[in-house]
């Protein structure tokens, strides 16, 4: 069996969108031969939630890797497959769909997977993720990839949303009894192992663990909720926020400050805990809120609660623009944030509006911390790559990584990549006299190296390098 990708990656324009994106980026290209440079442009102008060039990067890198466009030199070209998926789209998009799908289904690990799961039931995205990472045999920490997979399949066509609960259409149905069909003649694929021992988890991602559960159980607490509160605020300081709880009667219960010079931004959160789990119209005041978010000059209000139900809650969210976001959610903010830190302003996407949490946003969002993963995963291979070919014959360079490491980065990723670990901050790479890469450090030197810098940026050498012992 030809061996399957195991990352999936979003594209920017909303969870329902992927693919209209995707046609849009094709027709943008069209016939022509364009500059990489301006299809990055093209993005940030058509798709203004879309930040950083590395995200971007990925995402055009993403495309050539389904095999619709090539990216070489630094210019753009559809493949054939690239140009009849326009011309599908514009005949039958039905089977421009179809052909999507199958392009994932041959490429990407787990879509098999899950049309199968949910050929005869529903399931939720917990029910849906666990069951994956069994199928496929992988450890992933957050649901990022799971719900990745499941929004292509909603943008296909094939897979949509009732609630928490996701469930195959009839043109899900129609593959998902092809696939079965499949197996059930013995054409299909052998059982795959089961997941690989659980790599232990890195001190963030115990830390976001832990405040996720124990958000999890105040939430249903009951009682005065100080406990939720005070998690609140925790939780948002892991985050990168400045958090205070104020609460008291009259008072906000938490309130965070974004420290980002003149772009910061306050926020008001009020917690809920609910013995049954569920926020009701009733328990949210939002004449109150408008009082208190005016008292701590806060740019946005936000309920914090197990679940939310019932009247006019959501409406009235949506009229005072007051976001209502649930503790699942922020579950996975903090397990995403643990895995590839989300900046503060990427965060504030979280905050605008009201009603319940944007899911293009939060997808968005995820997508942001899979993007830094991505990012400190590349200049890992990249580093490796030269120190195992440095002492072959030829060039080593951006151009020759990128055959090395199979074509699966796009080249200006790897060019920015090689840029950074070649920096006087890190130094862990250099060219010689004919320009070829080599490395200046060992991987103990660069790792003390970096550990320090860590030590450095977090204040603790900082101080010691400044004070003068009498």
């Amino acid at each position: 069996m030809t061996e399957k990708f195991a990352s999936e990656y979003p594209l920017p324009g909303g969870v329902d969108q992927y693919f209209e994106t995707l046609v849009t980026l094709l027709k943008y290209v069209g016939d022509k031969t364009v500059a990489h440079e301006a299809v990055m442009k093209f993005v940030f102008d058509t798709f203004s939630q879309t930040k950083g060039s590395t995200a971007v990067g990925i995402y055009l890198g993403y495309i050539s890797r389904m095999g619709f466009w090539q990216i070489k030199d630094e210019q753009v070209r559809l493949t054939l497959e690239g140009t009849k998926l326009i011309e599908r789209a514009e005949a039958d998009a039905s089977a421009a769909k179809l052909q999507v799908l199958e392009v994932k289904r041959q490429n990407i690990a787990g879509y098999d997977e899950i049309l199968t799961m949910l050929r005869t039931k529903s399931l939720s995205m917990e029910d849906v993720d666990t069951q994956l990472k069994a199928a496929i045999g992988v450890d992933w920490k957050s649901r990022n990839q799971t719900s990745f997979r499941l929004c292509w399949l909603r943008s296909l066509g094939f897979l949509e949303r009732e609630g928490k609960e996701y469930r195959l259409t009839a043109a899900g149905k129609v593959v998902a009894n092809g696939i079965a069909g499949v197996k059930e003649t013995g054409n299909g694929h052998g059982p795959r192992p089961g997941p690989p021992d659980p790599e232990p988890m890195s001190p963030m991602l115990q830390k976001a663990t832990a405040l996720a559960d124990q958000i999890d159980k105040a939430a249903v607490k009951g009682l005065d909720g100080a406990d939720l509160e005070n998690l609140t605020a925790e939780a948002f300081l892991f985050l990168g926020f400045d958090a205070e709880v104020i609460s008291g009667p009259g008072n906000p219960d938490v309130v965070l400050t974004a420290p980002m010079g003149e772009a910061r931004y306050r926020v008001l959160i009020d917690t809920k805990s609910r013995s049954n789990g569920c926020v009701q119209q009733n328990d949210v005041s939002f004449p109150a809120l408008n009082q208190h978010k005016t008292k701590v000059s806060a740019d946005y209000t936000m309920v914090l609660g197990r679940d939310f139900s019932g009247g006019n809650l959501e409406t009235w969210a949506i009229e005072h623009e007051v976001r209502l976001l649930r503790t699942e959610e922020l579950r996975q903010i903090l397990i995403a944030h643990a895995e590839g830190v989300i900046t503060l302003d990427r965060l504030e996407a979280i905050f605008r509006g009201g009603g319940s949490t944007d899911e293009a946003v939060l997808s968005e969002t995820l997508a942001e911390s899979e993007h830094t993963v991505q990012a400190m995963s590349l200049a890992r291979l990249v580093y490796d790559a030269v120190r195992s070919h440095q002492d072959q014959e030829g060039a080593l360079n951006a151009h020759s990584l990128f055959y090395i490491l199979d074509g699966e980065y796009p080249i200006q990723a790897i060019q920015a990549t090689v840029e950074l670990l070649q920096s006087n901050l890190i130094g862990a790479l250099a060219k010689s006299q004919n320009g070829s890469l080599y490395t200046r450090l060992t991987p103990r030197t660069l790792s003390d190296e970096l550990t320090q810098l860590q030590d450095v940026l977090g204040g603790q050498s900082a101080k010691a390098c400044n004070t003068v012992t009498p």
